[in-house]
């Protein structure tokens, strides 16, 4: 019994080289696009005004997809706890788009906000400036 010839054993593992290179090109690719191709929002600015009870966040989409914010998570000065606003309807803003939330008679001064976008997504947490 012979085995199989030089030539046809380097076609064959060319043939799966180039496979396996194909697979991988189409895993990656995929992948990228994925990850590249979504909505991200970034808080530019936080103030709040004392006087005014206001909050306002300046935010922008550094994305490539439209979001909508769907509400604002206040940490409060000096304490443990949080208190939530909801955005009804949510904020739609598109690709490198920059809008402005306001939420009025906030009682007490928060010290950090996340934004709440997407379906589940959120921002970091950025600090807020009190006038």
């Amino acid at each position: 019994m012979k085995g199989i010839s030089g030539i046809v054993a380097t076609a064959i593992l060319l043939a799966l080289t180039i496979a396996g290179g194909v697979l991988m090109y189409t895993y990656v690719t995929s992948y990228l696009n994925t990850a590249v191709d979504t909505g991200k929002i970034v808080v530019e600015n936080a103030y709040y005004i004392t006087p005014l009870k206001r909050l306002t966040i300046e935010v922008r989409n550094v994305g490539t997809r439209e979001v909508k914010v769907n509400g604002v998570d206040m940490i409060l000065s000096g304490t443990a706890r949080s208190d939530t606003r909801n955005i009804t309807p949510p904020l739609s803003i598109s690709p490198g788009e920059a809008r402005q939330i306001v939420l009025y008679d906030v009682n007490e001064a928060p010290q950090y906000v996340i934004i709440v976008y997407g379906n589940s997504s959120m921002t970091e947490p950025v600090p807020v400036r009190v006038h």
